[in-house]
């Protein structure tokens, strides 16, 4: 099981009741194209790509995994071919800009696309996501030349490309970057130090990888300047100076190789400004936070199909003489009730801050552009939090529905958990999305991320009859954020993580009220599903956000005793 009529239909009620989609397909003659119809038509012609293409790959890629063999990544012989026709087909820059080659659709389409290929191979969608991304810096920072050699190939695909920032004792602490580059006098630069927990670092299936690259460069007067580089993986027919050191043996995601690399004085090339290579890279931020939150959203979402599916097979107790579908059990409708709150409401949170970040990239008002920037800056970190949080935890309680089947790799949701783990470590932890949520945007002058969404969620609270515990959960949000801003920042810090998950719960909510509030106009079965989704989400909601607040607003009291620990 895994695209279904069922999915494309929820999928697209979705983009449907998003929050800012009509005004996203009314901002752009591109993204006024995404019609009813060419979204039933990308949709369903992504599922049986992911069908026909993708689940092959991920059986046998989750099975053998990729090889180092003579310095050379392998990977599985089915990924070749998949990645031939997801370029040929035009997925890869379905969202891109038309002035670089891309088909300019919504990012909420894109991203409805990307979970409908992610339910099939989770693994896949980690080699499009940086070629994405290097596009957009080429384009943004690159000169004419080096734009003019290699954007072509990173639009169609027969370039790959990588991200390559975190080293062995610079994660994401930046600031300790090892690497260097040295320019010579004829104006090159080469590149000398290694990067690790790279994706896709190499592989067989492009000839060229554009490496996407952070280096200091101590010798243009700035010790501690960390610039922005691209960096060939061939070039002239000859391979650069680049050693694939170690291929990392990993929970999950066996499809997609993870590189430990030398860079032993491979020319590259510099792109933008020299000591402005961190925030250049903010370009790329919003893709990559979404890309990670849909990963989740589709491990989640093909883990709670098939839990409902087993739970309506599978019999096993009742009081007669013949055994029920679990799903007449009590605890089972609660745990399937859960799996699909977690889901539906995650869904519609990532289509709000893809058509946010839309509106604010294209709308030519000003003060509609400066709260569209500020919603989907306060949602991206709590997106890509609850995507592999949501991830993780309903593949985990989908095997607890299947028993002890689920434990076994007969039934995928194993891998699905296997697959999630790393979604709240990569692209920035748990604890820095925290900070990112407190430090840089609840407490910015003006908190204006806050204040919009706060304006939002209340105003999706007065259209249901039972916001009762929507309304609490809200006030509590208001006043922990309040309370935080006046706080001293150790105070703050100490309690970010639990204000994250506290504002992800509200941030469901409100997603939550949407779903219900849809259901009276819709009156059909697919309305009511999502209905019913909705008010599970919200049924407990105001204990909740109660806790969450509490370990918000505990501060370094509740670390007082961790010496002890030490000791």
């Amino acid at each position: 099981m895994t695209i279904t009529a069922t999915i494309i239909a929820t999928i697209a009620r979705h983009l449907a009741l998003s929050p800012g989609w009509e005004t996203v397909r009314a901002s752009s003659p591109y993204f006024a194209e995404a019609s009813d119809e060419l979204i039933a038509e990308v949709l369903n012609s992504a599922g049986r790509f992911a069908q026909d293409r993708l689940l092959p790959l991920n059986a046998a890629a989750d099975a053998a995994g990729c090889r180092l063999v003579d310095g050379r990544v392998i990977t599985v012989a089915e990924h070749k071919p998949a990645w031939e026709e997801f370029r040929e087909g035009g997925w890869l820059m379905l969202d891109a800009a038309p002035d670089i080659g891309g088909m300019g659709l919504p990012t909420a389409l894109a991203n409805a696309v990307q979970e409908m290929m992610d339910r099939a191979c989770p693994a896949f969608g980690m080699m499009p996501v940086p070629s994405r991304a290097g596009a957009r810096l080429l384009h943004t920072f690159g000169d004419p030349d080096l734009r003019d050699a290699w954007l072509p190939g990173l639009i169609d695909g027969t370039t790959g490309a990588t991200i390559c920032i975190s080293e062995p004792d610079a994660g994401s602490d930046v600031r300790r970057l090892r690497t260097r580059a040295e320019r010579a006098d004829d104006g090159r630069w080469t590149i000398t130090g290694e990067k690790c927990w790279i994706s896709f670092g190499d592989q067989d299936i492009t000839p060229t990888i554009a490496h996407f690259l952070l280096a200091k460069t101590p010798g243009e007067g700035k010790p501690d300047a960390i610039s922005l580089f691209l960096v060939p993986s061939v070039e002239g027919g000859a391979r650069n100076a680049i050693t694939i050191r170690r291929l990392e043996e990993k929970l999950g995601l066996h499809a997609s190789p993870t590189c430990v690399m030398g860079f032993e004085g491979a020319h590259g090339y510099l792109l933008g400004e020299i000591g402005r290579g961190l925030p250049q890279l903010f370009v790329m931020i919003t893709n990559m936070r979404l890309a990670t939150g849909v990963m989740g959203l589709a491990v989640a979402s093909r883990a709670a199909e098939i839990a409902h599916a087993y739970a309506a097979d599978r019999r096993q107790g009742g009081n007669g003489p013949q055994p029920v579908a679990i799903a007449e059990h009590l605890d089972v409708q609660l745990q399937l009730l859960s799996l699909s709150a977690r889901v539906e409401t995650l869904r519609g949170l990532i289509f709000a801050t893809a058509n946010h970040a839309d509106i604010a990239r294209t709308t030519d008002d000003a003060a509609t552009k400066a709260r569209s920037e500020a919603l989907s800056g306060w949602l991206l970190p709590i997106i890509k939090t609850l995507g592999g949080e949501v991830g993780f935890g309903v593949a985990s309680d989908a095997i607890q529905v299947l028993g002890g089947a689920g434990y076994t790799r007969e039934w995928p949701v194993e891998q699905g958990l296997r697959d999630a783990r790393v979604l709240t470590v990569f692209e920035g932890t748990t604890g820095m999305q925290a900070l990112d949520l407190t430090l840089r945007r609840l407490r910015s002058p003006g908190a204006a991320g806050f204040v919009a969404f706060l304006e939002e969620a209340r105003t999706a609270a007065a259209a249901i009859d039972d916001a009762g515990g929507l309304t609490t959960a809200l006030d509590t949000l208001e006043a922990t954020g309040n309370a935080l801003i006046a706080a001293e920042q150790r105070d703050v810090e100490a309690g970010a993580t639990a204000f994250l998950a506290l504002a992800g719960i509200v941030a469901s909510g409100w997603i939550a009220a949407r779903l219900i509030a849809a259901d009276a106009a819709a009156a059909d079965p697919l309305a009511r599903r999502l209905a019913a989704a909705g008010r599970f989400a919200l049924s407990d909601i105001a204990p909740r956000a109660a806790l969450a607040a509490h370990q918000a607003l505990a501060g370094t009291a509740r670390l007082a005793d961790f010496a002890a620990m030490q000791d």
